[in-house]
């Protein structure tokens, strides 16, 4: 099994200002090789099929070629249901990694520009 993305060197190279200054298809692709890796091989959440499944560009989302179920790379995490730019959620996880005690969801809602329920309902924060 891999290591963690959190606990490896390459986070501790991602920096706030390096992802707010990505665009959304580069932040699409960052979060893709996060959690996927940099191959063309992504994991379908609902029936767990590795492959090379039909992308969608125009949505940014796969079909399985399995079970038919269509999914993004937020799906199956805590960034799934909400509607914030992917930069958001890499900067979320850059300011998170970065505190050394931990932050507070005010704190985060404060440096993002969003609400409180925002930033304590991602559950990366303490309250």
């Amino acid at each position: 099994m891999s290591q963690h993305f959190l606990l490896s060197a390459k986070a501790r190279t991602l920096s706030v200002r390096k992802v707010m200054e990505l665009t959304d298809d580069q932040a699409f692709h960052l979060f893709k090789e996060v959690r996927w890796g940099s191959g063309d091989n992504v994991a379908c959440p609902i029936c767990g099929t590795v492959g090379k499944h039909y992308f969608i560009s125009t949505r940014q989302q796969w079909r399985c070629k399995d079970c038919g179920h269509t999914f993004s790379v937020t799906s199956g995490t805590i960034f799934a249901f909400h509607k914030l730019p992917l930069r958001v959620y890499l900067a979320a996880i850059a300011i998170y990694t970065n505190a050394v005690k931990g932050l507070s969801a005010l704190q985060l809602s404060r440096d993002l520009g969003v609400q409180y329920k925002t930033a304590f309902v991602l559950g990366v924060c303490r309250t």
